[in-house]
């Protein structure tokens, strides 16, 4: 008979209590960043005396959807709604675009000066955005009197240029050093060969990026768009700031119309069935795509 390496047996356990406390802790994680989101779900459903009672209760004893009503009705929340879905597809797009082009360049082609910008555009990540936020504001509020100055009083485009557009929402937003960063790294794992066969075989750069480079990048792309939307929908402080006009207003503003009612003050029912609805869609994106998040991030390689 074999005899059984009593080092065998204490490796297994020891393993095994090692994955028992790496899930014990995963899921009490999980419990804290979820359990808010019950009690926002649960409160929207509540009458106002319900949501005040002491002791709280995390179910309502009496089910209602008036919050939800009031939340879209007092207010022009499908306007809200729009601004968001408009301002969240914008920003994804070009960000998207803008960074599949430079990371395309930084990788396949050769050019003074290449690594020294990759570096350049590496550091503007550690410039935090709120020290360019005041220059942004002063630009992009300035832009519709530049361009009459420069164009004429006929260019009447340059009056959608401006704060309280779309425009002004997205221009600070529409490239991404991470982007950049985060396509160019994946890029650099792709043999040099697919680049140079297909320039023998007489495609050009643009064709080598679309029809080639794009399908073989599906994954890091998804990831990168996930991470474009989630911060583009979440935005508070910029559009706060460049609007001025409430048809302007995205859903992450909405929410304060109901932060201070003059008869009430805070309508907490109606704030959390305006918070429900605004985590729908990062949720509802997270849940369709989280395959597709996780293995684009674990394909994008760190060569450098």
């Amino acid at each position: 008979m074999t005899a059984v390496d009593p080092g065998v047996g204490r490796r297994k356990r020891s393993f095994f209590t090692n994955e028992l406390a790496l899930h014990i802790f995963l899921i009490s994680v999980g419990l804290l960043v979820t359990i808010p989101i019950f009690i926002a779900v649960f409160a929207s459903f509540k009458v106002p005396t319900d949501i005040i009672n002491y002791p709280p209760t995390l179910l309502p004893e009496v089910w209602t959807f008036d919050n939800y009503v009031k939340a879209w009705t007092s207010t022009p929340f499908s306007r809200f709604i729009l601004n968001s879905v408009v301002q969240t597809g914008i920003i994804v797009v070009f960000n998207v675009l803008f960074s599949l082009m430079a990371a395309y360049a930084f990788s396949f082609l050769q050019f003074p000066g290449r690594d020294i910008l990759f570096y350049v555009v590496i550091a503007s990540l550690m410039i935090p955005f709120q020290l360019t936020f005041i220059p942004n504001f002063l630009l992009v509020s300035g832009l519709p009197e530049r361009c009459l100055g420069l164009l004429g009083e006929g260019a009447t485009f340059c009056n959608y240029l401006g704060s309280n557009s779309y425009f002004g929402l997205t221009a600070p937003f529409l490239a991404s050093a991470f982007g950049v960063f985060l396509l160019r790294q994946h890029f650099m794992t792709v043999p040099k060969d697919f680049h140079d066969s297909a320039r023998i075989d007489g495609a050009s750069n643009w064709r080598f990026l679309w029809q080639i480079l794009v399908p073989l990048s599906r994954g890091p792309i998804s990831a990168f768009a996930i991470f474009a939307f989630l911060g583009a929908w979440s935005q508070y402080l910029w559009p706060l700031i460049i609007t001025s006009d409430e048809n302007w207003r995205t859903i992450q503003i909405g929410l304060r119309f109901f932060l201070f009612d003059q008869e009430r003050g805070a309508d907490w029912g109606a704030i959390m069935a305006s918070a429900v609805i605004a985590l729908l869609p990062t949720l509802l994106i997270f849940l369709i795509a989280q395959r597709q998040l996780v293995k684009g991030i674990a394909m994008t390689g760190l060569k450098g």
